[in-house]
């Protein structure tokens, strides 16, 4: 496996101590209300992360749930759960040079970037396209850059091609790394308040815990950098509850949080993507590709644009879904495709959804049409933060 979760077994043994630690509910008569009688296997149920490996093997798998994932979501409105967050590479940049060069390199302005600071960063090719999504963390004597596991060999590969007389080491040590994400209300106030993408380093079960603000599921969010070795200790330090992918997707998407591989992906220009207010900056110094990323800011427009759907009917789009223009049917052109789709607790478990639209037809409020497998429903654009469009309307 690629990047093989040490959490496992304690994640199986902890469903388990939740299947029997339920009691029946006979006198519950809803129909199709859960009644409280325990699974079949009464272990985690984990989902493959990303392509199989060569040999056609599952390269990565993340946590699905522990068997309920509405108790799961609750919980992350509620109060504060871990996540297991398998599917993070980390690359380790190193060097007298490592800031500047790493400034030289990515869309975000990083020159003045200090320790104990985050940011959100692209890396493009020349041509402005999207090779990987970043973030990082200084962490004094380096910087740790967080990636999609399944990214973080190519993103080392194109950075070391750049190093020439630097004092500058990258490399891939997604084998000595593992990420822990705690997401709740009661994040506030962990870590000396920490504020947003500003990072602590701290001491959990007598290890060394990097530690980054990051708030994406509508909710405050820390991200924890563990040494492989030691992630089974500091994971039963974090005394909360558990959420597995199932829960943490569908507050990602009412937050507003497209994932780089699901949402965009490698070969899209970062004004597609909806994020550029956070990962680029037009006002610094040179980078692959910045002539490119800058004309589209000032004179032009993407062909499509990532946007929110909030459906009106009762239809739950799947991933891959084609989108029409209000009216035109499903005989018409195509006007772009869902990447993820949930039903929103928050907002009345209406069915919501991310879209990969045409630019002309994504603007915030204009009726479209979703089409999955012979079903359909209309639907309405909006901005990619679903919990932000619902307090201002």
């Amino acid at each position: 496996m690629l990047h093989h979760s040490p959490l496992k077994p304690a994640l199986d043994q902890e469903a388990a101590s939740r299947i029997a630690g339920r009691t029946p509910s006979p006198d519950a008569d809803r129909p199709g209300a859960a009644t409280g009688h325990p699974g079949d296997e009464g272990a985690a149920e984990f989902i493959p992360w990303g392509p199989p490996d060569e040999h056609g093997d599952v390269s990565c798998e993340i946590l699905a749930t522990l068997g309920s994932v509405e108790v799961e979501y609750a919980h992350i409105r509620r109060d504060l759960v871990r996540f297991d967050a398998t599917m993070r590479g980390t690359i380790r940049v190193e060097g007298d040079d490592a800031r500047d060069f790493l400034d030289r390199m990515l869309t975000q302005k990083l020159a003045a970037m200090e320790s104990g600071s985050g940011a959100m960063a692209f890396l493009v090719d020349r041509k402005g396209r999207l090779h990987a999504d970043l973030k990082l963390l200084h962490i004094g004597d380096s910087i740790l850059i967080d990636v999609d596991v399944h990214q973080a060999a190519a993103a080392v590969e194109i950075l070391n091609g750049f190093v020439f007389s630097e004092d500058v080491r990258i490399v891939d040590e997604t084998d000595q790394w593992h990420r822990i994400e705690l997401h709740g209300p009661e994040c506030e106030g962990l870590f000396k308040d920490l504020e947003s993408m500003r990072g602590t380093t701290t001491t959990i079960a007598d290890r060394q815990v990097h530690v980054l603000r990051h708030d994406r599921l509508g909710v405050p969010g820390i991200d924890l950098f563990v040494r492989y070795d030691d992630v089974v200790d500091v994971w039963p330090e974090l005394d909360c509850t558990t959420t597995g992918w199932f829960a943490y997707n569908m507050a990602r998407i009412e937050g507003g949080t497209p994932l780089c591989n699901i949402d965009f992906g490698p070969g899209m220009l970062p004004h597609e993507t909806g994020l550029v207010p956070s990962r680029v900056s037009f006002s610094k110094g040179c980078y692959p590709g910045q002539e490119i990323v800058a004309r589209l800011e000032n004179l032009g427009q993407p062909k499509q644009f990532l946007r929110g759907l909030k459906m009106a009917a009762d239809v739950l789009p799947v991933a891959g879904s084609q989108v029409f223009a209000e009216g035109e049917g499903d005989l018409g052109q195509p006007i772009g495709v869902v990447t993820s789709s949930c039903l929103s607790p928050m907002l009345g478990s209406v069915s919501i959804a991310f879209a990969m639209l045409r630019t002309k037809v994504s603007e915030p409020g204009t009726a479209v049409r979703v089409h999955d497998e012979g079903t359909g429903g209309s639907a309405i654009t909006t901005s990619l933060d679903f919990l932000s469009t619902e307090s201002d309307a």
